[in-house]
């Protein structure tokens, strides 16, 4: 068991690590939506200067909420939810509520959706897994699959989607249910987790099928790939981008890496509310990227995006040691 959850930290520390680079890449640019944004009428060498920020956005933030279904399936019953629900507010609501500032302050904007939309997703997972247990005492995959689903389609095709309060989105956990869910499964069904994550030749196949819905993409606006095929495309990309990574670090592949990418994992927390504040913004370098050739721009892109997201990491842990000196705001801002 401890060896699994180190693994899964490793996971964690390598989002998190993505989920900065994302930044990093956007904010170097002028207006970074006319560049990370894919658009068919683009030029080829602004294509390129968003090619590496769309992959990451392809499954970063869903493999966050894939680890955290993993790390939540639990057998629960009612009487553990206020339990549950005061743990949650602790370790989640009340460090969004003292950090959206932070963003504000900096962005003009209300920011760290994702603490919000975990602890929603939360507290609709501890429900679904009590509903499950009880009415699925057998424990078939296929009813745990198809009751996900329903629950996904009720909220999707409903109006939680659009709630929102004083500008902020309080329906986006809607989109991360999937891969919330992909997560629980896969800690409560062996067997699931032994054919998608240690299974070389599904390995295989899910770096292939990735790559195929990746590349797909850039030829939607040409008509020739169906519309339902672009929808499903866009299910099934993050999935397939997570699971790969799930049985990259299931297998040790990058064990060198992993002790580091560990410890950023078990602080992914304060580096996602802390590195806003020291991400380095350069735009006079994404228009130098975007000059370059193919090769080119692509290189210095990831050499430069990888320095820069470094820095702003170690700083951010640098600022948390300081921060939790004091227990108060230790557990004001990160909920420890």
């Amino acid at each position: 068991m401890k060896e699994r959850f180190e693994y899964i930290d490793s996971i964690k520390g390598f989002a998190i690590f993505l989920m900065v680079m994302g930044h990093v890449i956007a904010w170097n640019y002028t207006d970074y939506k006319t560049v990370c944004i894919y658009d068919f009428k683009q030029l080829p060498n602004i294509k390129l200067g968003g090619l590496v920020w769309q992959i990451i956005y392809s499954f970063h933030m869903p493999l966050f909420f894939m680890v955290s279904g993993f790390l939540s399936y639990k057998i629960y019953d009612w009487q553990n939810f206020f339990p549950f629900l005061k743990k949650k507010i602790s370790r989640l609501f009340i460090p969004w509520l003292c950090t959206i500032w932070i963003v504000y302050v900096l962005r003009g904007a209300i920011g760290y959706w994702f603490l919000l939309c975990l602890f929603e997703l939360s507290i609709l997972g501890f429900l679904m897994m009590v509903v499950m247990e009880r009415i699925n005492r057998k424990r078939r995959l296929l009813f745990d699959i198809v009751f996900i689903l329903m629950i996904y389609a009720i909220f999707r095709f409903s109006c939680v989607t659009t709630w929102k309060i004083l500008g902020i989105d309080l329906g986006r956990f809607v989109g991360a249910l999937i891969p919330f869910g992909m997560g629980v499964l896969l800690r409560k069904y062996k067997s699931l987790f032994h054919v998608f994550i240690e299974q070389s030749w599904f390995y295989t196949i899910a770096i292939l099928s990735f790559f195929i819905l990746f590349i797909s993409r850039y030829f939607e606006d040409l008509g020739i790939i169906p519309l339902y095929c672009v929808k499903l495309g866009g299910y099934l990309l993050p999935l397939l981008g997570s699971l790969i990574v799930f049985y990259t670090f299931s297998h040790g592949i990058y064990m060198r890496m992993r002790s580091v990418l560990s410890y950023l994992g078990r602080h992914s927390l304060p580096i996602y509310i802390l590195h806003i504040a020291f991400v380095i913004q350069l735009p006079q370098v994404g228009s130098f990227i975007l000059q370059q050739n193919a090769i080119t721009s692509v290189t210095i892109q990831i050499l430069y995006a990888t320095v820069l997201t470094i820095f702003s990491i170690s700083l951010s842990l640098v600022v948390y040691k300081i921060i939790v000196m004091s227990s108060w705001l230790k557990r004001l801002f990160f909920g420890e």
